[in-house]
C-alpha cells in the first residue's frame, strides 16, 4: 500500500482503491480486536461515490466494540472527570458535568454567580460580589462573560473557550445564565492544572 492511499491522506472524495484499502484496513484490526461479526464491505452510493458499509451487528460486539472506543477514549474521560472534581472541590455546584461528544470535552450552563467566581479562580480580579436578589441584567451578564473569557484564555496559555450569554427571560422567568462551549482535550487539561493551583499566576 503507497502511502496516499493510507487513511489519513485521502483526496476530497475518495477514490475507489482507497475506500478498498480503508475496508481491508478495518477488517484486519476488526479481526484484531476480535469483532469478527462486524464486517467492512466496499459500496458505493446512487452518485457512484465509493464508501465503507458496516453490517448490522449483535449485542455482544456492540458491547465490546463501546469497551474498545471508551479504552481509547480514556484520555478524555479521565480530564473531563479531573475538571468535574475541580470544579466541584471550589464549591461550583452548579457546573455541569463535563462530558465528551465528538473527542471534545463539552461543559454547559452555569449561572453567572458561578461564571463570576470561576473567572475569580482563574485570575481575574475580584470584584464586588453579584447582587443576587437583583436579576443581573444583559451588561452585567456580558461583563461578567468577558472577565471569564480573558481570565480562561490566560490560565490556559491562550486556549478558546465559546461562551454564550443567555438573558434573563421575563416569558419564562428563566434567570440569566453562560453556556460554556466545547473544549480540546488540551486546553481542558490546561484548565485542570489552573483550577487545582486554585488562582492562576
Amino acid at each position: 500500500m503507497t502511502s496516499k492511499n493510507k487513511p489519513g491522506f485521502f483526496a476530497p472524495h475518495p477514490t475507489r482503491q482507497e475506500t478498498v484499502d480503508a475496508v481491508l484496513a478495518l477488517d484486519q484490526e476488526l479481526d484484531a480486536a476480535d469483532l469478527h461479526s462486524l464486517s467492512p464491505t466496499f459500496d458505493s452510493n446512487h452518485l457512484g461515490l465509493p464508501h465503507v458499509r458496516l453490517n448490522a451487528i449483535n449485542a455482544r460486539t456492540a458491547v465490546e466494540l463501546a469497551r474498545l472506543l471508551r479504552k481509547a477514549l480514556r484520555g478524555p474521560y479521565k480530564v473531563a472527570a479531573q475538571l468535574g472534581a475541580a470544579a466541584r472541590a471550589h464549591g461550583l455546584d452548579d457546573f455541569p458535568d463535563p462530558t465528551i461528544y465528538g473527542a471534545k470535552i463539552h461543559l454547559g450552563e452555569v449561572s453567572i454567580a458561578t461564571a463570576d467566581r470561576l473567572a475569580c479562580l482563574l485570575g481575574a480580579p475580584t470584584e464586588p460580589e453579584l447582587e443576587l436578589a437583583d436579576t443581573p441584567d444583559w451588561p452585567e451578564s456580558q461583563h461578567v462573560s468577558d472577565r471569564l473569557h480573558t481570565a480562561f484564555k490566560h490560565a490556559t496559555d491562550g486556549g478558546f473557550m465559546d461562551q454564550y450569554v443567555h438573558t434573563y427571560c421575563r416569558r419564562c422567568d428563566g434567570e440569566p445564565a453562560i453556556e460554556l462551549g466545547a473544549l480540546s482535550v488540551g486546553t481542558a487539561r490546561r484548565l485542570v492544572k489552573a483550577l487545582q493551583r486554585g488562582v492562576s499566576s
